[in-house]
C-alpha cells in the first residue's frame, strides 16, 4: 500500500464514439472484451479488458449524464485514452487523507455497472472519486474502490490471444513535466516521481506514468507522429504487459494490423489502429 490508501493504477478509459466499432478494434488487437456494461449513474456504457490485477475501460455516452457529457465534449474532438483511475481498498480514507494536504477532494460516490457474466447478470459496486486538477495535474484522474471486486473477473476474460497481462504504463504530453512532480508526490508518496532530463516518470506502485514534453514524446515512444498530437496536457500513449510478443506480432500480422517492432521485441501500434492511442506491447 502506497500513501493515502492508494495502491497503483487500477485503469485506464479509452473514450470512444461507437462502442461496437471500438470492441471490434481491440479484438482484432488480439483482447477479450467484456460483455457490454452500462452505469446508469453515469449515462455511459463500457467493454472492459481485464487482467488480474488492473484493466483497461472502452467507454463511450450512451444517456445522459455528466459524465456523458464529459466523453461527449471530448469525442466530438478525438477518440484517445480519457483519464486513469488508481485504486484503493478504502476511498473514504483516500479523501480524508488528500483533504488532510489540502486538496479539495469530493466524497465517494457509488457507481454500478450491470454486465452479463458466465454466472448471469450482476450488478458490479463501485465508488468513485474524481480527483481536483491540482492533485494529479495534466491527467484527468478517479479513485475507485471496488466493492463487489469477486464478481469482476473470470478466467475467460483474462485469456487474450496476444497474451496481454497487464498495463506497463501510461503518457501524458504536459508543458512542463519537472513542475508537477511535487502534487503527485503529495497524493503518491514522497520520491515517487522521478525526473530524467525534461521527462518524468511516477510510480503508482502498480503500473507507471509519463510526464514529457510533446516534444520530447519520441524519447519514449520513437515512432509517435509528433504533427498529429492533440494540444497537451493530454494522455497519448498506452504500454500493455504481454507474456510473449512473437505471439502477439503473429496475431497481429494474420489480422493484417499495421505496427513495427524495435530489436527488443516491443510492438508499437499507431493511432489509427487503436482508437486514436499509441498502444505499445511489451515483454512482461
Amino acid at each position: 500500500m502506497m500513501a493515502n490508501n492508494i495502491n497503483g493504477l487500477d485503469h485506464a478509459v479509452i473514450a470512444v464514439r461507437d462502442l461496437g466499432l471500438a470492441d471490434a478494434v481491440f479484438h482484432r488487437l488480439g483482447f477479450t472484451l467484456t460483455p457490454r456494461g452500462e452505469h446508469p449513474e453515469w449515462g455511459t456504457a463500457n467493454h472492459c479488458i481485464m487482467f488480474r490485477q488492473d484493466y483497461i475501460a472502452l467507454q463511450g455516452a450512451v444517456g445522459e449524464g455528466e459524465v456523458a457529457d464529459e466523453l461527449r465534449a471530448f469525442t466530438d474532438l478525438r477518440e484517445g485514452l480519457h483519464g486513469i483511475s488508481l485504486g484503493t481498498d478504502n476511498g473514504a480514507a483516500v479523501v480524508e487523507r488528500l483533504q488532510a494536504a489540502g486538496f479539495d477532494v469530493p466524497l465517494p460516490r457509488s457507481l454500478s455497472r450491470r454486465i452479463e457474466t458466465p454466472d448471469g447478470t450482476a450488478t458490479l459496486m463501485f465508488s468513485e472519486t474524481l480527483l481536483p486538477a491540482a492533485a494529479t495535474p495534466g491527467i484527468h484522474t478517479r479513485v475507485t474502490q471496488h466493492i463487489t471486486a469477486e464478481r469482476e473477473r473470470f478466467p475467460e476474460w483474462l485469456d487474450h490471444p496476444n497474451t496481454a497481462i497487464g498495463i506497463a504504463s501510461v503518457t501524458a504530453i504536459v508543458a512542463e513535466p519537472v513542475e508537477l512532480t511535487t502534487a503527485w508526490d503529495q497524493v503518491l508518496g514522497p520520491h515517487r516521481s522521478v525526473i530524467t532530463d525534461d521527462t518524468v516518470t511516477i510510480h503508482t506502485g502498480r503500473g507507471m506514468i509519463f510526464l514529457s514534453r510533446p516534444d520530447d514524446l519520441t524519447q519514449l515512444h520513437p515512432e509517435a507522429e509528433l504533427d498529429d498530437l492533440p494540444p497537451a496536457p493530454a494522455l497519448v500513449a498506452l504500454a500493455v504487459l504481454v507474456a510473449d510478443t512473437d505471439r502477439a506480432a503473429q496475431w497481429l500480422k494474420h489480422n493484417e494490423v499495421e505496427f513495427s517492432r524495435d530489436r527488443e521485441g516491443t510492438i508499437r501500434i499507431p493511432p489509427s489502429e487503436a482508437c486514436g492511442i499509441h498502444l505499445e506491447m511489451v515483454k512482461g
